[in-house]
This record gives C-alpha cells, sequence and structure tokens, in this order.
C-alpha cells in the first residue's frame, strides 16, 4: 500500500510541476489521477496507515492488535486526506468553494496534528503510527495555507496564463456572482479544458 500512495504522490506531484511550467496538455490526467489518489486513501486509508493486507483481518491474534484508536484514527485521516486531493482539485480548476475546502481542509489537518499530540501526551508515547499523521498533515497545513493566503490573481496568472479568457471571464464572475451570463461565460471557457 506504501507503494501505491508514493508512486501516486510522486506522480501528482511531477504532473503539477508540469501543469505550472508546461502547460494544460495535461490537465485532465492531472484531475484523474488527484481523484484516484482520494478514493485510494478514502477506502484504503485504514490498511495503508496500520500496514495490514486483507488477508491480516482473518487473524483473530492480527486482529486483536489494534486499538480503537488505532482503527478510528487511520479511517478519519484517510478521510481528512482524501478531502485534501479534492480541495486540491478544486483549487486547480477554480471551483466555487474552493476558499472554503481549503480552509476546512487546513483546519481539518491542524485538528488531526492536535488529537496526535494530545493522545501521545496522554499515553506519554510517540509511536510510529501517530507520526505518520503528523508528517502528512503538517505538509498539508503548510500547503492549503500557503494556498490560501496567494492572491486570486497570482493563481490564476501561474496556472491559466495561456488562457487570457478563461482569467477574464473568472474575474468577471467573481465581481457579479449572481449574473447569469458571466456564469455561463465561465462555465464556456473552462469546458474548453475538458
Amino acid at each position: 500500500m506504501k507503494k501505491v500512495e508514493i508512486t501516486g504522490l510522486v506522480l501528482i506531484f511531477v504532473l503539477i510541476l508540469y501543469r505550472i511550467l508546461g502547460g494544460m496538455q495535461l490537465h485532465v490526467t492531472l484531475r484523474v489521477f488527484m481523484v484516484l489518489i482520494s478514493i485510494f486513501y478514502m477506502w484504503f486509508g485504514f490498511f495503508l496507515f496500520n500496514e495490514v493486507k486483507l488477508k491480516d483481518l482473518i487473524s483473530k491474534k492480527r486482529r486483536r492488535t489494534f486499538t480503537t484508536p488505532q482503527i478510528a484514527s487511520s479511517i478519519l485521516a484517510g478521510f481528512i486526506y482524501s478531502l485534501c486531493f479534492i480541495t486540491l482539485v478544486h483549487v486547480l480548476e477554480f471551483y466555487r468553494g474552493m476558499n472554503f475546502l481549503t480552509v476546512f481542509s487546513l483546519l481539518l489537518n491542524l485538528l488531526l496534528i492536535l488529537a496526535g499530540l494530545f493522545y501521545t501526551r496522554y499515553k506519554k508515547e510517540y509511536t510510529t503510527f501517530f507520526q505518520q499523521f503528523t508528517k502528512r498533515s503538517i505538509f498539508y497545513v503548510l500547503l492549503f495555507g500557503f494556498v490560501w493566503i496567494v492572491p486570486i490573481e497570482k493563481k490564476l496568472n501561474v496556472l491559466y496564463k495561456e488562457h487570457p479568457r478563461f482569467i477574464e471571464a473568472y474575474i468577471a464572475h467573481m465581481e457579479d456572482p449572481d449574473d447569469p451570463e458571466k456564469l455561463n461565460h465561465l462555465r464556456e471557457e473552462r469546458s474548453a479544458f475538458r
């Protein structure tokens, strides 16, 4: 499971780098991979973070090694990291609600860090199990903090510099979000990337 995660994250990092430096040619591929890694975290968080295989669930001895905090935190972390990639899709596509999702993902990761620190202080041990959440969540807090403070115009110019019509349509829609004509124009410009 770790190899799948690392391979997926490296691929997404390369695609994001290419998206910023090279343009829109692999935009859809990037979006597909981010959705796939989101599904991976959602469905396999428990197996990934506990280093469990399906056959391990058959063994009573192996099942007894899982504690309630381990099970709950691994499933919760899988959900949070899944949401992080859905948020990144919203950020790259400039979908409605991207600012809310950015702040929400940032806060969820902060809460995950605090919960891990509280639990390890309460139990007086800092296991590698909780350390893995802390490392990932610190990265996501920094990432979403950066995404949140960078002005929208700057993000538009970095990600859509080759498509000034999309930038104009997006800014026009932001200035008057209730205008259905501007919303339709934005949808038309966005559909060119699909």
